[in-house]
């Protein structure tokens, strides 16, 4: 006999995990048509995410050997993790050739995406 199945997760769970991916999502389409190399040949990467898995995918975008990459945009729901990811790329990364997320293009709180990036 089948035991009954439990959800774990509640509906406000829910609802925050499936509007940060939506809003993740929006992000992407917004800049679909900005994905290429500028006319350097320069690859702006934007990080959307500063935990563990998305400092690590920024720190191996910007260790590719085969062309230039700079980190222009960050954005996280946490304003501790959003600097606490500049901080370990910026001492894995001091170039400003590589680093360059000012103020402005960097954001954080529940609504990270709302704001239009321009790099």
């Amino acid at each position: 006999m089948q035991q009954p199945f439990e959800n774990t997760t509640s509906r406000r769970q829910f609802l925050q995990a499936t509007t940060q991916v939506a809003a993740v999502g929006a992000v992407l389409t917004a800049t679909a048509p900005q994905l290429f190399a500028a006319e350097n040949g320069k690859v702006k990467v934007a990080l959307v995410g500063c935990g563990g898995r998305g400092t690590g995918a920024a720190t191996n975008a910007l260790s590719v050997s085969n062309g230039p990459t700079q980190l222009v945009a960050m954005a996280d729901v946490f304003d501790h993790k959003m600097k606490s990811s500049f901080d370990n790329l910026s001492v894995q990364f001091p170039s400003a050739d590589q680093m360059d997320v000012p103020t402005e293009r960097s954001s954080s709180g529940s609504t990270p995406t709302r704001r239009r990036w321009t790099a």
